[in-house]
């Protein structure tokens, strides 16, 4: 193995180690974790021996009590009314989506993804029907106390299939709240109608919070993997999409304007989006959560501008669907740029414009022809290859050349001895006048290295490879074998016979690779070793 092939491995293992690094847990991080898996844990098997969980932990916040108080009901008037009632859910049904509309509190409930199974082939439950597993409400503060849109049963004034009207209050002062859902896509409307609610509102400079609070079902396998990519999203005005950090329970108190806010898992998300935006002082968060089947319990608290007029009207867009890169950029969120894609980790920089700009467009293109996910990858890895034949070619010519003027090199350096600076101008010399540059071989290899990072993010977040098929393997976005029902260090909890396949390869065409290149001695096992 000449010099040059050396440097080469050698800036690679340094730029692998430096990413690793970078991309590691925190110790706060991974004890963090350690003691949400270890309560997981816990209530998986209190739940197995057919026992009652105990001492579960308080939610990240709870809508307050219903009102009682008379000064706040006389200033509701007819409204105070609706204070009792019977909870009906309307249900209403696109070809994407099953949605439940709460007349008691007049707000989303149940979310079932009709052509997505969860991993133990269930149905597909976005958001619960319960409210300590799913809250939405909104609060107009009176001079005597809030108006809280989760305490009221709200009428049905006008429903089909796939919309319904809901309204507190009569006709002269009233708010009502209208659902919608789009034939095709993820997406639900929804828009809020104020009538004369401007005569109840404490001050002109009152605002409207919105709260939203949802602990998330397990939907995968790999309930590790799915804890690890489950927080809360957001987007500021004018800013890229940001999110709370996912080791360790957050909070974050968004002081500019917010576009919108989600909540996001491994796979699947569910995604509000103003049509105005929301203001200042949004607060997000996320804690654990110790309710079996739940991964995390996620928050956020927004506000809306309220100027006291006589008429009033907001609009949202909820997406609730999958993290599919195209699918989020076309749906029908009310803002042409609103950027919902941008939750798909697909990497910083260079990276992600790999991803956006070539491997998605590639791979989207091969799933429109082809129906093997497994064929797709084998394609896209040897367009990918041939694209990067060039650089490969240029990095091949280098190393044949640095072969042939080894033993030259080797003869200057019996000459010189320990002489480093007379053998290294002699050396420049020698690579001036057969044409080589001594860092020509491994510059092509570092170019090729954002591709080679870039698919290393794209594939544990391709939505496209969930519950696909190929060979041995169900499901191609989780690992392939089975369950050790132990740790092994250094190994893992179970086994993975693509990524063992994988291994026996590389080795093998490290030593056919060693053979053709004449590599001796040592220096052989630096390439088995990288």
């Amino acid at each position: 193995m000449d010099r040059n092939t050396v440097i080469g491995f050698s800036l690679i293992f340094l730029i692998l180690i430096g990413y690793y690094w970078y991309t590691a847990p925190t110790p706060e991080q991974q004890a963090a974790f350690q003691r949400q898996q270890d309560s997981i844990a816990k209530i998986e098997a209190v739940k197995t021996s057919g026992t009652a969980a105990e001492g579960n932990q308080s939610p990240v916040a709870t809508k307050p009590a219903v009102a009682t108080d008379s000064a706040l009901v006389n200033t509701l008037g007819a409204m105070a009314s609706q204070l009792k009632g019977e909870s009906q859910f309307i249900a209403l049904k696109s070809d994407q989506l099953q949605v439940d509309i709460r007349t008691k509190g007049g707000n989303i409930g149940k979310v079932l993804l009709n052509n997505h199974k969860r991993s133990d082939s269930s149905a597909l439950e976005l958001l619960s029907n319960l409210d300590q597993y799913n809250q939405w409400f909104f609060e107009l503060y009176t001079a005597n106390g809030a108006l809280n849109s989760g305490d009221f049963y709200w009428n049905v004034v006008k429903q089909s299939s796939n919309s319904v009207t809901l309204r507190l209050g009569d006709s002269s002062r009233y708010i009502d709240q209208t659902y919608t859902l789009d034939s095709k896509g993820y997406t639900v409307k929804h828009s809020i109608a104020l009538k004369g609610i401007d005569e109840l509102v404490k001050s002109r400079t009152s605002g409207i919070k919105v709260f939203w609070r949802a602990q998330l079902h397990k939907q995968e396998r790999d309930m590790k993997w799915e804890t690890q990519n489950t927080t809360v999203v957001y987007k500021m005005v004018g800013e890229d999409a940001d999110k709370l950090d996912v080791a360790s329970a957050d909070a974050e108190e968004l002081k500019n304007n917010l576009e919108w806010v989600g909540f996001k898992q491994q796979y699947f998300s569910a995604i509000m989006v103003a049509d105005s935006g929301f203001s200042s002082d949004a607060k997000v968060a996320w804690k654990e959560t110790k309710e079996p089947g739940k991964i995390k319990d996620l928050q956020a608290e927004v506000y809306l501008d309220y100027d006291r007029q006589a008429f009033k009207e907001y609009g949202f867009n909820y997406y609730f669907g999958p993290n599919q890169y195209y699918t989020m950029q076309e749906a029908s969120v009310g803002k042409a740029n609103a950027g919902i894609e941008r939750i798909i980790p697909l990497g910083w920089g260079i990276f992600g414009w790999v991803n956006r700009y070539v491997v998605i467009p590639v791979f989207h293109m091969l799933d429109g022809v082809i129906g093997s996910m497994g064929i797709i990858i084998l394609l896209l890895t040897i367009i990918i290859k041939t694209a990067l034949l060039p650089l490969v070619y240029k990095s091949y010519i280098s190393t044949a050349k640095m072969r042939i003027l080894k033993p030259e090199l080797d003869a200057i350096k019996e000459k010189h001895g320990n002489d480093m600076q007379k053998m290294q101008q002699e050396n420049m010399a020698m690579y001036r006048k057969a044409g080589v540059s001594p860092l020509s071989g491994c510059i092509p290899v570092l170019l090729q290295m954002p591709i080679l990072f870039a698919m290393f993010q794209f594939f544990p977040n391709a939505f496209e490879l969930r519950q696909k098929a190929f060979m041995w393997a169900t499901d191609l976005s989780q690992y392939d074998g089975p369950s050790l029902g132990f740790n092994i260090p250094f190994y893992g909890d179970h086994v993975s016979f693509f990524t063992l396949l994988m291994t026996v390869s590389t080795l093998i065409y490290t030593h056919f690779n060693n053979q053709l290149s004449g590599v001796t001695s040592q220096m052989k096992y630096i390439g088995y070793f990288m």
